[in-house]
């Protein structure tokens, strides 16, 4: 007979992908296509394998349950969010979760049966296990992040307009920002820079054309302070 207290728990890996769509934050989600709670929406998770970082499993779970193109996989913001490991979180048995937030700025739609969802339209309860908690920590992770980094360039194009920047802002922290104190602020602290100015935008009545930013910064880095 096995001893219970021997027997090797399961490690999964499930993932929170957020990208910006109409000025709204989205989720990348799955209908389970088996047992326990077949057919419920779900984040993308996978069991990890013993040949496999935690990072590739993460990235697996994204094209095998998401539907991201293996192509874009790189481009998709990856860090480590917490370790979910509630004793009766999976009915099938001791599981720990190993989650991953991941950033997505690009926007097509998956390949498949994965689909964005906006995050205020996933119902309470409506997640199985305990992904309803998962992304709660994520959203809360991100929010903390966009007030201190440039974590912000991973939901954007490489080049945008600053009303573009403001928005994912405040889809992220849920209040609106000053528009001209928001620009300023970040161009004084160095974040940002101004790339050029979008000539084509300007219509027949004229007008000044619009300026076009980027980060500073390829990749997340902190600020000396928040800055939102």
């Amino acid at each position: 007979m096995k001893n219970p207290k021997l027997e090797r728990p399961v490690v999964a890996v499930d993932v929170v992908t957020l990208r910006l769509a109409k000025d709204r934050l989205e989720v990348l989600l799955h209908p389970r296509a088996e047992d326990p709670f077949q057919g419920v929406w779900a984040l993308p998770g996978v069991a990890l394998r013993v040949d496999e970082t935690l990072e590739s499993a993460a990235r697996r779970a994204l094209a095998e349950k998401g539907g991201l193109p293996p192509g874009e996989l790189p481009s998709v913001h990856l860090e480590q969010l917490a370790t979910f490991g509630g004793v009766f979180r999976d009915p099938r048995g001791r599981t720990v979760s190993v989650a991953y937030l991941g950033l997505y700025r690009t926007a097509g739609g998956p390949e498949g049966t994965g689909r964005w969802t906006p995050v205020d339209a996933v119902p309470r309860g409506g997640l199985p296990f305990d992904h309803e908690e998962i992304l709660a920590t994520a959203l809360e992770r991100l929010r903390g992040k966009v007030r201190y980094t440039n974590i912000a360039r991973c939901l954007l194009p490489p080049v945008f307009r600053i009303e573009e920047l403001q928005a994912a802002y405040e889809a992220v922290l849920e209040r609106r920002l000053n528009l001209t104190n928001f620009r300023t602020k970040l161009l004084a602290l160095g974040l940002i820079r101004r790339e050029r100015v979008l000539a084509e935008a300007v219509g027949s009545r004229g007008g000044r054309p619009p300026h076009l930013y980027r980060f500073v910064q390829d990749r997340v880095e902190s600020a000396d302070r928040e800055f939102v």
